[in-house]
Parts: C-alpha cells; structure tokens; sequence
C-alpha cells in the first residue's frame, strides 16, 4: 500500500475564471506615483531644515533724520550745535542738557520732530506757524496727515499759558513725511509791549536740536523769521 502524498491542488471548475489580483482603490495613485509622491515629501522637509539653518541678514537700518538745505531769514544765525547749560529749564524752548528733547518735563507733547517757540513779554502775541511738506498748517488740536499738531496758542485771556508764553509743534506718531518743511515765527501784536520782541526757536529733528534767537518788530522787515529744510 502506497504512503499518501501531498494534497492535490483543487482542480479549478471547468469553464470558471482565472484568479485576479486585489482591485486598486478608486483615485489611490499607482505604486509608482506614490513613491515619487513619498519621495517630494522628503525633499520639501529637507528643504525646509536647510532653510531654517540659513542666516537671514537683517534689514539695513534706517538711516538718521538729518536735514538738509537748510534756509533760514537774513541775519539769523542757527545755533547746530547743542552746549549744554545745565538742567533742562522749563518754557524757555532750549534743549538745556543736550539729551534731543525740548523742554523736556515741563508738560509739552514731543516727537521726533518738534518746533519751539518761547518768549517773556505776557502780553505780546506771537505765532508758531509749521507747514508740512503738503504744505498743510499745523493747528490746535487736531493733526495735519502727516500727523504734526499744534499744543497751544498763546497768550490766552483764559489764563491757560499762565504768562509762560510757549507754543509748540510736534509730530504725534510715526515716521515724518519727507519733504520741505516751512517753520515761520511771527509777530502778531505787541499789545502794549515794547519792540522787539526776542523769540527762543528750536528744532528737534531726530535726534538732535537746533536752535536760533529772533529779534520780532511790527515792521515789513523785522515782523516775521522763518526756516526751511529738506528732510
């Protein structure tokens, strides 16, 4: 009797199908597709940690508000260079201890640009006038667009300048708009005050302070004194 060997293969039913392969997912990829889909994942990640290894170099630093050609009213001399005077004096529109800031802690509003003007006589009615480079006036309250504004409007009957005759301009944020500036100061009226009225003018531009003294008398001539510059 003969040992029993391997089991036969069922013999397929006559007329049946042959076996096919498992059917591939509607929309999967090919095998291939996948494996160059596998492979651009891996690129983009080693990509991305080469990336975050590079060095961005910083962006080059704004250069310094310097301005430039500077006109001012025959006879005046300005004052470029800051000396320092001691403590920062209140409403005698200078920048005392040289630190960039005009009255620096005597209540008035400062700005990367700022225009000063201070004078003794009470009751002498002096102007501050400071056009933008639009050539938009500075008033009380309310900013030019380009964002310079006007602190007060002396001397007052209300009593708010308190005999401390100061008016200033400065910009309220940002960055200043480039182009002319025209800073003109102005003798309104003497109201009984004898000529000529001495006016203290500074400028803050940056970080640093300019300053002129003018001499003001109700004349074509002498009534008004301006500066002009380029930023």
């Amino acid at each position: 009797m003969r040992s029993p060997g391997p089991p036969r293969r069922a013999r397929r039913a006559r007329g049946a199908a042959p076996p096919t392969k498992a059917p591939r997912r509607p929309g999967a990829p090919p095998l291939a597709a996948r494996a160059a889909l596998g492979a651009a994942r891996v690129a983009t990640s080693l990509a991305l940690l080469l990336a975050g290894c590079i060095e961005v170099p910083p962006p080059p630093p704004t250069p310094p508000l310097e301005p430039k050609d500077l006109k001012v009213s025959e006879g005046v001399g300005l004052e470029i260079a800051c000396t320092p005077t001691g403590v920062e004096l209140c409403f005698d529109a200078r920048d005392n201890n040289c630190n960039g800031v005009i009255d620096e802690g005597c209540g008035l509003h400062t700005g990367i640009l700022q225009f000063t003007i201070a004078w003794e006589e009470p009751d002498a009615d002096v102007d501050l006038n400071v056009y933008d480079p639009a050539g938009e006036l500075a008033r009380v309250g309310e900013p030019t667009a380009s964002g310079l504004m006007k602190d007060r409007d002396c001397p007052r009957a209300s009593g708010e300048c308190q005999d401390q005759n100061v008016e200033n301009v400065y910009l309220t944020e940002g960055e200043p708009a480039r182009g002319r500036y025209r800073v003109v100061v102005r003798l309104e009226k003497l109201n009984g005050e004898a000529a000529p009225i001495r006016v203290n003018l500074s400028a803050r531009v940056g970080h640093r302070s300019y300053g002129m003294a003018l001499d003001l008398s109700p004349s074509a001539a002498a009534e008004e004194k301006s500066i002009e510059f380029t930023l």
